[in-house]
């Protein structure tokens, strides 16, 4: 039988089908100009002085748990006692890095691990205290320091070095045990008032060391990214036989630990944190452990 179809049926069809074929070319078009976000990993570094390996290793199952539990792209570390390269290496695998170097087994050596493989530059000791290491991973130079107080010749090197490097277009980190104050912490330390040396009725401190670096150009991350953390140093781990009691602890707390960064690279952080839990890092270290993310 045959259909008849008017004109204005027709006509109602064509306008149809000529909106469904825009509607369908301006979907097609969005997807296009609107590609799919992508979450990229960020990088996080743990920066952590162990108190010789974990109070000599007696509370090491606890700390390398915890330190799985971060899942860390990089671990700086110093007075890592008690083990030679290959126990490092081992201890490293248990908070899932394959990558692992010290700068010296004997003494008090600084090391850093990692979840990307590690060239090491320079492994230095000599005219150091405790000597330092560079390294370099996840395109960081790293530079893991242990300073002595009052020996300004080391972060002079160290931070010359860092610059040198910086001239070549590396991202550079210097990170470690610094042993020294930070004029970015003075007004905490005038509270605390068994801090510091007093010099003709006026309490001062020795910003020596860290003014190095900020003088040079480099950025402390934490300061930047988390500036109430006022203390890094002064956990329940050195009572008995360093402090008598909580108080006496709370009254020498500090910040003596940082991870320093060039300009650039420190445009990179994107938040840091100082872990000062009482009830498990704080018993393992009488150090906290210092923690800066960067975007990939």
């Amino acid at each position: 039988m045959a259909v008849n179809r008017t004109p204005a049926l027709i006509e109602r069809r064509y306008w149809s089908i000529r909106a469904i074929s825009l509607l369908l070319i301006l979907c097609l078009g969005a997807c296009r100009a609107v590609p799919p976000t992508v979450q990229m990993p960020t990088l996080e570094l743990i920066n952590w002085n162990t108190y010789h390996l974990f109070d000599h290793q007696l509370h090491q199952e606890s700390a390398t748990a915890w330190l799985a539990q971060q899942q860390p792209a990089m671990v700086a570390l110093q007075e890592v006692l008690h083990v030679d390269s290959s126990g490092l290496s081992s201890l490293a695998e248990k908070w899932g890095h394959p990558y692992a170097v010290m700068h010296k087994e004997s003494g008090y050596p600084v090391a850093l691990t990692s979840s990307a493989p590690i060239e090491v530059i320079e492994r230095r000791v000599a005219g150091f205290h405790h000597g330092y290491l560079h390294a370099r991973t996840h395109g960081f130079d790293v530079l893991v320091v242990h300073f002595w107080p009052g020996k300004i010749h080391e972060p002079q090197h160290i931070a010359k070095l860092a610059l040198d490097l910086v001239s070549k277009g590396k991202r550079v980190l210097v990170v470690g045990d610094f042993n020294g104050e930070i004029r970015h912490d003075h007004e905490y330390l005038l509270e605390h008032g068994q801090l510091g040396e007093v010099v003709d009725g006026v309490r001062t401190f020795d910003y020596r060391i860290t003014d190095t670096f900020l003088e040079s150009g480099f950025v402390d991350l934490t300061h930047a990214h988390a500036p109430t953390a006022r203390y890094t140093f002064g956990s329940p781990a050195l009572i008995p036989r360093w402090r008598k009691d909580m108080e006496d602890v709370q009254r020498t707390r500090r910040r003596i630990d940082y991870i320093f960064a060039d300009p650039s690279t420190a445009e990179r952080a994107i938040s840091a944190r100082v872990v000062t839990d009482d009830s498990s890092v704080g018993q393992w270290s009488d150090h906290y452990p210092v923690c800066v993310t960067f975007a990939p």
